[in-house]
């Protein structure tokens, strides 16, 4: 079966995305998987980090959209995006362990 490659680092990239991929990981402290294998196709990068801003103009505070992404990810049953919500939770959100586990229990 064929995969799509991921790019090990920012480096490993198509150029076009590189800046994208350098201001993500500004912002949050890391390229996620997802923004990297995106980066095959700068174009589908820039319109995916296009999309995440226009979300992000929304009347919900970025905690609260953190939260809920936990708990969708939970009934989801995403370990990925379960990792993902968890970081960007802590590292963005500022949430702490405890809110994490309840937000997870859909609390």
């Amino acid at each position: 079966m064929s995969r799509i490659a991921i790019p090990a680092t920012i480096e490993a990239a198509p150029a076009a995305a590189q800046p994208l991929l350098n201001a993500a990981k500004k912002q949050i402290g890391v390229a996620p998987n997802l923004f990297r294998v995106i980066a095959n196709s700068p174009a589908a990068l820039e319109g995916y980090i296009g999309l995440n801003a226009a979300l992000a103009k929304g009347a919900l505070a970025p905690a609260t959209r953190e939260r809920i992404a936990l708990a969708v990810a939970e009934i989801n049953g995403c370990n990925y995006c379960l990792s993902a919500h968890t970081y960007v939770g802590k590292n963005v959100a500022r949430l702490d362990d405890a809110e994490i586990a309840a937000n997870r229990r859909g609390a």
